[in-house]
């Protein structure tokens, strides 16, 4: 280990693993750059940790595109699904819009817990899907998709005619009694 100069962040990089830079820094204790030396050995430890933790996530990714695939996904679905969520991520024209289940006020990002928002409000915490945004965009287009309203059964015109007497006479028979005017007015029957 004598080639390696702690000094200079690369040749810490080049270490095989941390335990050797542990006992490096171990033979450099009391030297007047240790604060310095033990920030840049920090500094490499969390990019190592976040390698892990990149290889952990890709393995999980591709562990759950083993399953979807045993379910009956093919690789042209997961291709097309792959350039959507690619287009879709580069999108900022997304509607953002969380409203809190409890009191229907506006719901806020909470930066320290991942997924969730919180109600100042009532103190609701909820967790998002934090894909949910992107509901609705169309990956391909500008815009969100136009949603077609299904088009009513074809009734003929003698049905609906039918239809439409059958509903008003039945709101009639509810809403309607017969009433005589003479009864309150105190007609008296000339004889």
């Amino acid at each position: 280990m004598q080639d390696i100069d702690p000094m200079h962040i690369k040749d810490m990089a080049k270490l095989k693993n941390i335990n050797q830079a542990d006992e490096l820094l171990q033979d450099l204790k009391g030297t007047p750059k240790e604060g310095e030396i033990k920030s840049e050995y920090q500094a490499l430890k969390e990019v190592e940790e976040l390698k892990r933790m990149v290889e952990k996530q890709s393995c999980l990714l591709h562990a759950f595109w083993l399953m979807l695939k045993d379910k009956g996904a093919t690789n042209e679905e997961f291709d097309k699904a792959l350039n959507e969520a690619s287009l879709l991520s580069g999108r900022i024209d997304y509607k953002n819009s969380s409203t809190c289940p409890n009191c229907g006020k506006g719901l806020q990002k909470m930066e320290n817990k991942l997924f969730t928002s919180k109600c100042y409000y009532c103190g609701l915490e909820v967790i998002n899907n934090p894909y949910k945004k992107y509901d609705g965009l169309d990956p391909y287009n500008k815009g969100y998709v136009a949603k077609e309203e299904e088009p009513a059964p074809y009734i003929s015109d003698a049905e609906a005619e039918a239809q439409e007497l059958k509903e008003s006479q039945d709101i009639i028979s509810q809403s309607f009694e017969p009433y005589d005017v003479t009864k309150d007015l105190n007609f008296d029957e000339e004889t």
